[in-house]
């Protein structure tokens, strides 16, 4: 940064002298006595304050002096609406949300929605699993076997993701307003591999729902077991999961080139 602009930003750091350009720019023109009028200023005691603040204005530019009025320069429109649009930001932004999306790198973003899908598959197939092997507890049978190594695999999935989760959003410092991140659609704030990450979470969530009718429906009797539509719903499932795979492969091969561009 050169000095001509960290002088600018200097005056543009007294909310005094903000207000004064604001005035300035508001009327078009304003005298001395006018502006001093505005802020509420005793010229007795205050010239020499506000002197200072027009003299700071007036030194970098930002206002200039003609025929006995003050006016906005162009540089001065331009502080103002960068002014305007900083406020509007912290406004919108003001738990830190926003800032903390766009502030984390592709790979922290991969990192952080595939901890989330983890989290999610995670606990709906603990959830599905717990059924059958409650009801089948202390039977012999397949289904009870299957769901007995489907709960196990999927709790450890849950409690690994949740964990990894965990440890991405406390470094993120947004107090509660990190609920908005435990839901998996945070991505489409901004992330460049937004459109990777839906295609992610549609065919997963089509995997989770064939494995759960597979489990389920053979379980309550609807179909049976090693049947052409219990084959259909594993077919399906797989397909989907593989396809998910290959999109998550994606989404990582592209964070990695986006972190290498921007480290360059």
């Amino acid at each position: 940064m050169n000095t001509e602009s960290e002088n600018v930003l200097k005056a543009l750091s007294s909310s005094t002298r903000r207000t004064i350009m604001r005035q300035i720019s508001e009327k078009g023109s304003a005298s001395y006595t006018e502006i001093m009028h505005v802020l509420n200023l005793d010229p007795s005691l205050m010239s020499g304050t506000f002197n200072y603040h027009l003299k700071e204005l007036n030194e970098v530019g930002l206002i200039e002096r003609t025929n006995g009025e003050y006016q906005i320069t162009d540089l001065g429109k331009r502080a103002l609406i960068l002014v305007d649009q900083v406020a509007k930001e912290a406004k919108i932004d003001k738990y830190g949300v926003l800032s903390a999306v766009m502030s984390m790198s592709p790979r922290k973003e991969l990192e952080l929605f595939m901890s989330q899908m983890g989290m999610i598959i995670g606990m709906i197939m603990t959830i599905v699993s717990i059924i059958p092997f409650v009801l089948g507890y202390g039977s012999d049978t397949l289904i009870f076997w299957l769901a007995s190594i489907s709960l196990a695999s999927f709790l450890v999935v849950a409690i690994g993701s949740i964990a990894k989760m965990i440890g991405i959003l406390r470094k993120l410092k947004v107090g509660f307003s990190v609920m908005v991140f435990l839901s998996s659609s945070w991505f489409f704030i901004r992330s460049p591999n937004r459109n990777s990450f839906f295609v992610i979470m549609m065919f997963a969530i089509g995997a989770i729902i064939a494995v759960a009718l597979a489990f389920l429906l053979p379980y309550s009797g609807a179909i049976p077991l090693f049947t052409l539509e219990w084959y259909s719903l594993i077919s399906s499932a797989i397909g989907s999961a593989v396809l998910s795979l290959y999109f998550s492969i994606r989404a990582k091969k592209n964070a990695n080139r986006l972190e290498e561009a921007d480290n360059e």
